[in-house]
């Protein structure tokens, strides 16, 4: 990686270069300690020599800076587009079916719930994503900025609309589940109902 590459480029040559600024300016300091005759043009040496160096540190810096910010910027482009996929792929794992009797529609209540379990996961990610995005947004403008905000808005769009239809759905097969229990209970009431008359109409009339 870039960055990488640059950041062991950039310690080993502020070490190697430090070395190397070091000794000069002692060479210096030694000769203007010892009264040369060149002393005021060895010391302007000296200053042009830890001026420039020190623009290179700033400049390998700089770079430094760039480098990580746009690391960080392709890093968030390719964590809202992972999480986006994952967004739309649990919308399409979503089932319509709710059951045609009470047994089913009780198993896919409790399949609901873990699929509801397996969606708040992504709660996390989802959320990263927009903190990232809000972060990045004051350190960009124009386009950048603009691209930024479309990204986190897609995923944040997403992630609303699964949430909203694991909900509509949870409520449907709760209704579905109640339904069917009231039907149950109708149907032993009328069970029951039928066996009393039953023994009613079985029992010996008097003479």
């Amino acid at each position: 990686m870039l960055r990488d590459k640059f950041r062991e480029f950039s310690r080993d040559t502020s070490s190697i270069g430090q070395e190397r600024v070091d000794g000069v300016n002692a060479a210096a300091d030694a000769l203007i300690a010892g009264g040369h005759p060149e002393n005021a043009a060895v010391a302007e040496w000296k200053d042009a020599l830890n001026e420039a160096w020190a623009d290179l540190l700033e400049l390998m810096d700089t770079r430094a800076q760039m480098l990580a910010a746009s690391y960080e910027l392709q890093r968030f482009y390719r964590d809202a587009r992972a999480a986006l996929a994952q967004v739309r792929d649990k919308r399409q794992r979503l089932p319509e079916e709710v059951g045609r009797d009470l047994n089913t529609a009780e198993a896919m209540e409790r399949m609901h719930r873990a699929y509801e379990n397996d969606v708040q996961a992504l709660s996390t990610q989802v959320q990263q994503v927009q903190e990232d995005a809000a972060r990045l947004a004051k350190a960009y403008a124009g386009e950048k900025a603009a691209e930024i905000r479309r990204h986190e808005q897609e995923v944040s769009e997403a992630w609303a609309e699964l949430c909203g239809q694991s909900q509509a759905r949870r409520r449907l097969l709760l209704d579905t589940v109640e339904k069917f229990r009231f039907l149950r209970a109708v149907r032993d009431l009328l069970l029951w109902m039928d066996h009393v008359r039953l023994q009613i109409e079985g029992q010996e009339r008097p003479r």
